[in-house]
């Protein structure tokens, strides 16, 4: 009873084990970047979970503080294994901010947001930049992708970039200061230290 015991439960292991196909970040930043990515990578068409098997998400983890145009910044940038409801799982940055005015007024708080409502999710590599996407005050169309990269000189520093997502439709009762609406977070490279 005992053997037959055993091969049951080695044979669930082998299935569960060959049910799992493990893709690297890379692999996906490298299809990304094909001229015909759109078409699909046949090459990862199995892979059930993209894994961060560098340890490349490592460097981002952390307290991020800086300032830039009078706001004052700090984020927050978990690594998570194993992210997402879809076929392909993923190793992602999920990031909580704490945005400050001049005088110190809090103007965006995620600090304390379950993971699953931060809006702040990472996506994966682009060259040494790590793209993230952003949902702030979405009836402003305040969307889009934010780029972060360690400096190879001192790995404590870090740019951040923020794209605007510029389509969309804006509903003027919701953004009624749309035309003098600012972004919480800079359209122009800031630096950040981490803490």
């Amino acid at each position: 009873m005992k053997s037959r015991l055993f091969i049951l439960t080695l044979l669930l292991m082998i299935i569960s084990y060959k049910a799992q196909v493990i893709g690297m970040l890379e692999q996906f930043e490298e299809c990304a970047s094909r001229p015909n990515h759109d078409e699909g990578c046949p090459d990862l068409e199995n892979i059930t979970y993209a894994k961060d098997t560098n340890n490349r998400l490592d460097q981002f983890v952390g307290t991020w503080k800086g300032t830039f145009g009078g706001k004052q910044y700090e984020i927050k940038l978990e690594k998570k294994l194993q992210v997402g409801n879809g076929t392909v799982k993923w190793d992602r940055i999920i990031g909580r901010m704490l945005i400050k005015d001049s005088l110190g007024n809090i103007i965006y708080n995620s600090m304390n947001k379950p993971d699953n409502n931060t809006y702040f999710l990472g996506y994966n590599f682009q060259h040494r930049s790590y793209v993230m996407n952003f949902v702030g005050n979405y009836d402003c169309l305040e969307s889009g992708d934010v780029f972060i990269e360690t400096k190879i000189s001192n790995l404590n520093e870090m740019t951040l970039f923020y794209s605007q997502d510029k389509d969309g439709l804006l509903n003027p009762a919701k953004c009624p200061n749309f035309s003098t609406f600012v972004s919480l977070l800079p359209t122009q490279k800031m630096t950040l230290i981490k803490q």
